[in-house]
């Protein structure tokens, strides 16, 4: 395969907006990268302020194992790191770069999944222009259960507006204002067009519908009671109509934005209705060993030294067309 090198973010020092929990999921990225580069006998390389001396680094290499979450603290310049290995001619293992653009802006994508006829919950960007109803406010453009957590799901106007003022305060830029969806909580991660086996978090049963999300406690602050009220179940306890139903607006979603390589769907199922939306899009998802994808992974019965190699395999073929 060549030389390899393992890319990861190195920047949590420039997110000072991040609470010590959040900052785990910086802290899984770099063992992950670990794992890989062990797994891979590749280089890691931390990119950190300097990125050209980062790029000038990783263009010696014949293909890049991308794991830069964003750079220089925002994580919005994921596409930009991905599209700079591009420019350069260096094979990597990124998403599309338009792609993870088009997923990072959890506003845009919806807009783009509802023009193309694809379930997901009503959103708004601004308190006035939402009717009554229940809703979930979240940071527009970050991931990994930031900036959600109990407090994030709001039923009156005066709350609504709370939140959103929180938010655009802390994180600085538009919060998205989602219709909250009462029922299941799905996961369907897919690699280079494969589906894994869907997934489920179950909720413990003394929580209250609104109390029923996944933010940042229960994916990082480890003992927490959000992180014990959940349990991650892959696969999914789930009939083959509904798997088959998950698989086809995933793959249509995939088609759509052209996330190529890894991606996770974090779906709903509405308890009163049944139908099953598409809640958020995750390119380049965590790849840790405690993570989600993973448990697909395994659960598909697959080495993640083999994914690793499909992926590296996958990024040379797009080089070299």
């Amino acid at each position: 395969m060549g030389r390899i090198a393992v890319a990861y973010n190195d920047d949590a020092h420039l997110k000072p907006h991040l609470n010590e929990f959040e900052r785990y999921g910086e802290a899984e990225v770099i063992d992950c990268a670990r794992e890989v580069a062990d797994l891979l006998d590749a280089q890691i390389v931390p990119v950190r302020c300097n990125i050209q001396d980062a790029l000038q680094t990783l263009r010696g290499f014949d293909v890049v194992v991308d794991y830069c979450e964003g750079v220089l603290g925002h994580p919005r310049f994921e596409m930009n790191f991905a599209l700079a290995l591009e420019m350069l001619g260096v094979a990597h293992t990124s998403c599309d770069p338009i792609a993870v653009a088009l997923c990072t802006d959890k506003i845009l994508v919806k807009r783009l999944l509802q023009a193309n006829g694809l379930p997901t919950p009503r959103g708004y960007p601004c308190p006035s222009q939402a009717p009554p109803g229940t809703y979930i406010v979240k940071p527009s453009l970050e991931d990994a259960g930031i900036g959600i957590d109990s407090g994030a799901v709001v039923k009156t106007r005066s709350e609504l507006e709370a939140r959103f003022a929180y938010v655009a305060d802390r994180y600085g830029h538009p919060p998205l204002i989602e219709e909250f969806i009462e029922g299941r909580e799905l996961n369907q991660s897919i690699y280079c067009g494969k589906l894994l086996p869907p997934g489920e978090v179950v909720f413990a049963e003394h929580l209250a519908p609104t109390e029923r999300v996944v933010g940042w406690k229960a994916k990082w602050a480890n003992g927490s009671a959000e992180d014990l009220a959940t349990t991650n179940r892959t696969p999914a306890c789930i009939d083959a109509a509904t798997r088959n139903h998950i698989a086809r607006i995933c793959l249509s979603a995939v088609e759509l934005l052209g996330t190529d390589m890894t991606v996770r769907f974090d779906l709903r199922q509405s308890s009163e209705s049944g139908v099953i939306y598409i809640v958020d899009i995750n390119p380049n998802p965590d790849l840790g060993s405690g993570s989600g994808f993973r448990k697909a992974v395994d659960a598909a019965g697959i080495l993640f030294s083999d994914l690793l190699e499909d992926l590296i395999i996958a990024a040379c073929a797009r080089r070299s067309r």
